[in-house]
């Protein structure tokens, strides 16, 4: 394989376009959403949307609990990091919606 520097950075880029992956969260509510929408078309015709919608109590409680069952916490400690997390997962959905 010829190492000089254009061979190298073609290389480095055919391996970006194959791997980088992007994220964009937007709330789809009020104008501004819209208006994104409206002047960049591909946000619609080029990705892939995924709309999440609430989780149930106990299924955040599952969750959290096959997570934090690694750091092998007492019982009575494990149960209020479970609540914890489910707090600050309601309160993130809270202030997304705000």
């Amino acid at each position: 394989m010829d190492s000089s520097p254009m061979t190298l950075f073609g290389y480095f880029n055919e391996r970006v376009r194959a791997n980088l992956h992007l994220v964009v969260a937007m709330s789809p509510i009020g104008d501004t959403f819209r208006t994104r929408l409206r002047m960049f078309p591909s946000l619609i015709n080029c990705c892939t949307i995924d709309w999440f919608t609430a989780w149930p109590d106990d299924a955040l409680e599952m969750v959290a609990t096959s997570l934090l069952q690694e750091t092998k916490l007492e019982a009575s400690l494990l149960a209020h990091c479970v609540t914890v997390c489910k707090y600050f997962h309601h309160s993130i959905d809270d202030l997304a919606h705000r």
